[in-house]
């Protein structure tokens, strides 16, 4: 890599839509449980959908595992309003999810960081 071909861009997280939040686990890691507040228990299909989340997992099983949870909590035709993303998928899976996200069509991605490779494109 070349430094006159390297753009390095900072910026704020601070902005109102952006919630980072972190609680001591009471569950087993292995249950997911922990996240189930993403997708409230007394939801209902007529409800307006929970506000749009990214999770991040530095491992593509758990993004795999915590997507297929997420999704349990949901009617069967609101399953795909959460999916999994990371680097196993094709370059046009993560383009679409991305555009997706931004759109409402989907509420939650649980990810890697392949998901900053690929939103960089839509800024």
């Amino acid at each position: 890599m070349h430094t006159e071909n390297l753009l390095t861009i900072h910026t704020s997280t601070d902005h109102p839509n952006i919630r980072l939040c972190a609680w001591k686990i009471k569950y087993t890691l292995s249950l997911y449980a922990d996240l189930g507040f993403l997708i409230p228990l007394d939801w209902k299909h007529s409800d307006p959908l929970p506000p749009k989340f990214l999770i991040f997992f530095d491992n593509i099983q758990d993004t795999i595992g915590v997507a297929r949870y997420l999704q349990s909590q949901l009617p069967l035709e609101l399953c795909d309003k959460i999916r999994w993303f990371n680097s196993d998928m094709t370059t046009k899976f993560k383009e679409a999810a991305v555009t997706d996200l931004i759109s409402g069509d989907v509420i939650g991605l649980c990810t890697t960081e392949a998901f900053g490779m690929a939103s960089g494109r839509h800024s």
